[in-house]
């Protein structure tokens, strides 16, 4: 169905996570990308199909295109001088200088911004699919054009995708400890009370530093970590009825499976599905196309849950953290719902006998398709 077609069907639903919609969107964009490459300029009835699909929301992202708000940033060897690199070429970072003088950056691909509207218009009542600053950098993307470009030192561009803090939750019960990357992956870890031999908890006023003393074999460890007021996270979370698949596995497997894919891909693709291949996991990197299959009723797969056929792609750099959990879990649980929203689950035993849980949250990638 093209987009005239949807854009004309009436059994669309405005709610921006709805299946139909997305598709809608996806469908534009794409239409809209080829009929640029093909045409080199954006013919009015693919404007007009942008704006029934965004709104004044497109209005206000050519407007940023306009005045040449978009800058790529690129990882170099020399602070100002552009990569010699192939690798340092292919890595960049998106800033968009909102029309209030706030910068936004951004990942290339990826329907995330810091800006208020994204974070209560988008992730809150679902009014709207992207912000402006997003379909002003896609609108860069697309014609190549209005575009500047900053080059700093590795160590500059790793300042930028490093977690800066960590929020951390007391109560009775016991800690949780949370940290982000550029609101794209979401890690957190529960420590019950009962796992340590004394707890205490103590609030002493904002910007005193939390204490922790640690005794291992007569060593004992003393630190305290400087506090400041916490960053608002965002609320990664499945809803049941939105769970698409759900897979229990021991480590041992998706530890194997990890170490065949090629680790110069940028993006990994799950596709899983209740009828063959069930679950394959690939990559596109420099050795080609990898994929591995697992069957759904193997030795190692404890459960396995799949109501409908669904291929996600997630950047390899957000799943490579999570993959140092599996050295200390015995099984992972691995979920995915209708948003293309990512959880692994680990289970860790500690040698005392107690349990306690990780969790990671990726957002899906792309969501608005930069390719023909």
């Amino acid at each position: 169905m093209s987009a005239k077609e949807l854009l004309t069907s009436n059994a669309l639903s405005p709610n921006a996570y709805d299946a139909a919609y997305v598709k809608l969107v996806n469908t534009v964009l794409k239409e809209s990308a080829d009929s640029f490459e093909k045409e080199q300029k954006f013919l009015d009835n693919v404007l007009l199909n942008l704006y029934n699909i965004f709104g004044a929301v497109f209005e206000r992202a050519l407007e940023l295109y306009e005045q040449k708000r978009i800058t790529h940033i690129f990882p170099s060897e020399t602070a100002g001088v552009a990569p010699h690199s192939e690798r340092n070429n292919a890595r960049y970072l998106v800033q968009v200088k909102g029309l209030s003088g706030a910068i936004y950056t951004l990942f290339p691909d990826v329907n995330y911004c810091l800006c208020a509207s994204f974070r209560y218009q988008v992730l809150s009542d679902r009014s709207l699919f992207t912000c402006k600053h997003v379909l002003a950098a896609w609108l860069v993307a697309i014609t190549k054009d209005k575009l500047s470009y900053q080059y700093i030192t590795e160590k500059q561009f790793q300042n930028l995708l490093l977690y800066q803090s960590a929020t951390c939750f007391g109560t009775e019960n016991g800690l949780k400890l949370t940290v982000e990357d550029a609101k794209c992956m979401q890690a957190s870890t529960y420590i019950p009370s009962h796992v340590f031999e004394e707890f205490n908890l103590k609030e002493d006023g904002n910007g005193y530093p939390v204490t922790v003393l640690i005794e291992e074999d007569g060593v004992i460890t003393d630190c305290s970590l400087k506090t400041q007021d916490p960053d608002e996270l965002l609320d990664f979370h499945l809803e049941p009825e939105n769970v698409l698949n759900k897979v229990v596995l021991q480590t041992e497997l998706l530890k194997d499976i990890l170490s065949e894919l090629d680790p110069t891909s940028d993006f990994i693709e799950l596709l899983l599905s209740p009828s063959t291949p069930f679950f394959r996991i690939s990559t596109a990197g420099l050795a080609g196309i990898c994929y591995v299959e697992l069957p759904h009723d193997g030795d190692l797969i404890d459960n396995f849950q799949c109501t409908s056929t669904a291929s996600s792609k997630y950047r390899l750099s957000h799943i490579k953290p999570a993959m140092k959990a599996l050295v200390y879990a015995n099984k992972v649980s691995l979920r995915t719902d209708t948003c293309g929203l990512l959880c692994f689950q680990y289970m860790v035993k500690t040698d005392e006998g107690h349990t306690c849980y990780i969790e990671f949250y990726v957002s899906m990638t792309p969501i608005l398709p930069l390719n023909a």
